[in-house]
């Protein structure tokens, strides 16, 4: 691990600091946003793979869009991580949003304990996915201390500096991509991070949070969540259901998922 990664890892400051909202056009690309990943390596690769072989009828870029929750539950954290920090063809452009468990996993690496809630929250697998068995390490009677230097071996200085770096937002012109919704009436740098990562119950109404398309994730359902002025894409990869991805060109809109075999 480099001297600045292991500086952010001491940076206690980091925990509350405001994420970026980004704000871009992309002109003649098609946004392949897609949803929670959680851990399920496999499908990311293999949705990714269904996204590069599609073609148009006219030369077009392609954005993929991770919608955050990339990590925790499912089997392979670091290699979705490793995955979204690999290279892709020319035309193709890569970003990643943050997600509740995605910060969730950040902010336990500044302040890690073995007691900490996130281990029960999916983050026992996401470690297991680097070699850390905190079973094990809780066993032996390890100190936070000692956690710290084990997980400043294990976690790759690029996979820190990737989760610190994540923006919590992207707006285009005919959408807000975020992980988890918007609060209500409230324009987007006006939007607390802790929502956009969290909210649930007072996001999912009869009322669009924006004045244009909220796409978003975290809120898991069998298919496509449609309500009034957003899209949910969560299809509870990590449970069994498919991984979805809907792909935004100008207004029109279209859903592709893979499923396990």
């Amino acid at each position: 691990m480099t001297t600045a990664a292991k500086q952010h890892f001491d940076d206690r400051d980091a925990r509350s600091a405001r994420r970026k909202r980004l704000e871009r056009q992309f002109p003649n690309t098609d946004i392949y946003a897609i949803g929670d990943v959680h851990g399920c390596c496999g499908l990311q690769k293999k949705l990714e793979q269904l996204i590069l072989a599609e073609n148009s009828d006219e030369p077009r870029n392609k954005l993929i869009l991770y919608l955050g929750d990339l990590v925790d539950r499912g089997p392979d954290s670091k290699g979705v991580i490793d995955h979204c920090l690999s290279s892709l063809p020319d035309g193709c452009e890569r970003l990643s949003l943050c997600g509740n468990h995605d910060q969730l996993f950040f902010e336990f690496l500044l302040r890690p304990s073995l007691s900490a809630h996130w281990l029960d929250f999916g983050g026992r697998e996401t470690l297991m996915s680097y070699g850390v068995d905190v079973d094990e390490l809780a066993g032996g009677h390890t100190s936070d201390e000692e956690l710290a230097q084990v997980l400043s071996e294990a976690i790759p200085s690029a996979h820190f500096l990737f989760l610190q770096a994540l923006p919590v937002a992207l707006t285009v012109p005919e959408a807000h991509f975020v992980h988890a919704g918007m609060r209500i009436g409230v324009p987007m740098e006006d939007q607390d991070d802790h929502d956009l990562m969290w909210i649930r119950e007072e996001f999912l109404v009869d009322e669009p949070a924006s004045d244009r398309l909220v796409v978003h994730g975290h809120s898991p359902a069998p298919t496509p969540r449609m309500g009034p002025g957003r899209i949910g894409i969560d299809t509870k990869a990590v449970g069994g259901g498919p991984l979805t991805a809907l792909r935004l060109r100008g207004e029109t809109t279209r859903f592709l998922s893979v499923s396990f075999d």
